[in-house]
């Protein structure tokens, strides 16, 4: 069986192209109308501010951290921690995220509102 090496980097830009179509779907999907080309460049500034929030990520892990997670020869840092710190991030954002988002147009979205004091919940046909 003949096994073609695939370069990291490239897999990684392919990995990539692909997340980020599927992402730009779901934008124009999912925002309104008039808001798809905010909806476009929010997806360029969410890069720029992941890439900031990285680097803060990793100064305050070289401040804070016990022991050096990043050292120099990675056989003597603990890139596992950071790893798996980087992991319990994302999976408490998703949790988050999960909970509070509403497709558009699903039936279970529930509108409620004020009427005289006394509490309606309507639901909400799109």
């Amino acid at each position: 069986m003949l096994l073609i090496p695939i370069n990291q980097l490239t897999l990684a830009g392919i990995a990539e192209a692909f997340g980020a179509i599927g992402q730009m779907e779901f934008y124009y999907k999912q925002f309104p109308e008039n808001m798809r080309s905010f909806a476009g460049s929010i997806f360029y500034v969410g890069g720029g501010v992941s890439s900031y929030l990285g680097s803060f990520l990793i100064a305050t892990v070289h401040s804070s951290a016990g022991g050096n997670w990043l050292a120099e020869d990675l056989n003597k840092g603990r890139l596992d921690k950071f790893y798996f710190m980087i992991a319990g991030i994302l999976v408490a954002y998703f949790l988050v995220m999960s909970r509070w988002y509403r497709y558009k147009g699903s039936d279970d979205e529930v509108t409620s509102y004020e009427t005289n004091g006394d509490m309606i919940k309507q639901q909400d046909k799109n």
